[in-house]
């Protein structure tokens, strides 16, 4: 297996992918320096550049859309590069399955940061940061994304529009709208840190489980269970630290809307959240709370 470097033997990225002599399972190697955005077509390639800040993506885009990088073959390795300043598309769109991505920053995109699509991908040790959409636009099923951060977006930090993903030790900080948002079902989201968002984390769909995670001071509420007119059942909202949020607009720590039904909102600790720590707009009857350990809530009696 080969490896191609760039610019020593070819001058950009797209010349080296699409040379016949290179094959799938080769390697590409980028320097330091600035180069023009590519589209991955051949499977297998490992493409790595010198490290975050120093191998920059800039400039035209990839050949096949307005993004900075497109990703249309499976199993490719991306590593150790920035992608930015993209102004039509996302910094970076995976239309494949079974990539990995790890350490990649994506910044200053006027579409979202990272746009996954395909099945399989893993994301791990990455930053979006001041993307004008989301941070981590995750449209499919079953992708891992650990260890990344994101800052600042337009919208969502991490928008989850998939089933059976896995959101791991992640940070959202100072994103417009939620920090995590769960727009499907069967996501698990766990250990990850929210901070100055809008929402810290959103449950806009039935049977995820949200467990272990830092909730702070969010603007409008912690974590909000349920949203618009479609019932939201059957999530667990387990052993989450939740403080300080709704200063701003005193929406609660853990706020459940009266189309949640069926849910499980359990040991978590919540604590200076305004105007409660747990909010019920429906019956309480309708979820379950258990080993809640809070100083307010509405209705009455939801604290231990």
């Amino acid at each position: 297996m080969a490896i191609h470097v760039v610019p020593t033997d070819f001058p950009t990225v797209q010349l080296a992918i699409d040379d016949p002599g290179t094959n799938p399972g080769d390697s590409i190697q980028i320097l330091a320096g600035t180069f023009d955005g590519f589209d991955v077509t051949k499977e297998r390639l490992k493409i790595f550049g010198c490290g975050i800040g120093k191998t920059i993506i800039s400039g035209n885009p990839s050949p096949a859309a307005s993004d900075g990088i497109t990703v249309n073959a499976d199993q490719t390795i991306l590593k150790g590069f920035t992608i930015q300043g993209f102004t039509v598309g996302d910094g970076i769109e995976v239309n494949n399955d079974t990539n990995i991505l790890v350490e990649i920053e994506s910044r200053l995109n006027s579409g979202d940061g990272y746009e996954i699509d395909g099945e399989n991908n893993l994301i791990i040790n990455c930053f979006a940061s001041s993307n004008v959409a989301d941070g981590f636009d995750i449209d499919t099923d079953h992708h891992c994304i650990i260890n990344c951060e994101s800052t600042r977006s337009g919208e969502e930090g991490f928008d989850i529009d998939g089933q059976n993903n896995k959101v791991i030790n992640n940070i959202a900080i100072e994103n417009v709208d939620d920090g995590i948002d769960l727009n499907d079902d069967f996501n698990i989201v766990y250990g990850n840190t929210t901070i100055k968002n809008d929402r810290g984390i959103g449950v806009d769909d039935d049977s995820n489980s949200v467990i272990n995670n830092l909730v702070c001071n969010n603007r409008r509420i912690g974590i909000g269970v349920g949203s618009g007119d479609v019932e939201d059942t059957n999530n667990v909202i387990d052993s989450n630290i939740v403080r300080n949020n709704g200063k701003e607009l005193s929406q609660s720590g853990i706020l459940v809307n009266d189309v949640a039904f069926d849910n499980i909102i359990r040991f978590n600790k919540l604590r200076l959240n305004e105007p409660f720590d747990i909010e019920v707009e429906g019956n309480v009857a309708d979820n379950t709370y258990d080993g809640n350990k809070c100083e307010s809530s509405d209705p009455m009696n939801l604290c231990t």
